[in-house]
């Protein structure tokens, strides 16, 4: 080997260790903190109930007898593996041992894994995950002997499999980016609010009721409660609207940055008695949320239409 080609295995190399350190973060983060953005990390610990699943593939099974998508469930599985195949890419050069030591080093960092997640609440404990990350460690062992057996020297091998990481990082850097942008967001979103003053005595309190506008006669308002989950019965409300009562629109307008909500805009205006008596504004359609304020549980205090603007 001559001085020249030396180098260049040289500068491979701590390249191989560069991709190896991003890899490892990038492994913390969209397994350990998903659930939160990069400005506030650790708001994830302790965000989801402990659940622990020893049972193979049970979930994945509960999974397809839900309502649960194809495309969520592959998903699961595939991204389980795929985020793994690194790990056995990387991990034969970094520890400079082969096979069984390969593969239980990506077992352990997976159970490390899950059981860190169980700690501190970061998500679920489930037998699959370590099941699909193993396999994500084989697939990547054996594409790294592949590979090694296939190259002419250790410069072609380590040209090779520097290209390969970089540009499959990439495509799943740019994957993420566009459908979990999420995970990249550095700070929180921006929230403008104009003629605030007309809502300050209130907005912040706890509010009644909210739902959907079903229709108002008269005086009376009809409101749909919101349902949480499809469990719950469709639930109508009824309410008196008086000329002492404070009624407001809210347009809002949401901003989106591919997959994440970037910014948001909203803007208050009054509604008189009378254009609710009268059904003169254009806010009071089926498809508007309501937020309501009452003391008594019968007479409106203070109502708030909210209109999305698109």
């Amino acid at each position: 080997m001559n001085n020249k080609e030396s180098a260049k295995e040289k500068v491979l190399w701590y390249c191989v260790f560069g991709l190896f350190t991003l890899y490892f973060l990038f492994l913390l983060r969209i397994t350990l903190f998903k659930q939160a953005s990069f400005y506030n990390l650790f708001a994830a610990i302790g965000a989801s109930e402990r659940t622990v699943s020893i049972v193979p593939f049970k979930s994945i099974f509960e999974m397809i007898s839900s309502s649960v998508s194809i495309t969520r469930i592959l998903e699961n599985v595939v991204g389980n593996i795929a985020i793994f195949i690194p790990m056995g890419l990387l991990l034969p050069i970094i520890i400079k041992r082969r096979s069984r030591n390969v593969i239980l080093g990506g077992i352990l960092f997976s159970a490390f894994i899950e059981i860190i997640q169980f700690i501190f609440g970061l998500g679920s404990t489930d037998i699959d995950d370590l099941i699909f990350n193993t396999l994500g460690t084989i697939t990547g062992y054996l594409l790294f002997t592949a590979m090694k057996r296939k190259s002419k020297s250790n410069l072609s091998f380590l040209t090779s499999l520097t290209t390969l990481l970089i540009v499959s990082g990439s495509i799943a850097f740019g994957i993420l980016f566009v459908n979990h942008t999420a995970l990249f967001v550095t700070s929180p979103k921006e929230t403008t609010v104009e003629n605030g003053e007309l809502v300050q005595g209130f907005i912040e309190t706890p509010f009644y009721f909210s739902g959907k506008f079903v229709e108002a006669e008269n005086s009376i308002l009809t409101v749909e409660k919101s349902i949480q989950s499809a469990s719950e019965q469709r639930e109508l409300m009824k309410f008196e609207v008086t000329a002492e009562s404070r009624l407001y629109v809210c347009y809002d307008k949401i901003d989106y940055f591919f997959s994440t909500v970037s910014g948001e805009h909203q803007r208050y205006e009054q509604i008189t008695y009378t254009d609710f008596a009268s059904q003169k504004s254009e806010v009071f359609r089926k498809e508007n949320n309501v937020i309501i304020w009452s003391s008594d549980g019968k007479k409106v205090d203070n109502l708030v239409v909210i209109e999305w603007i698109q």
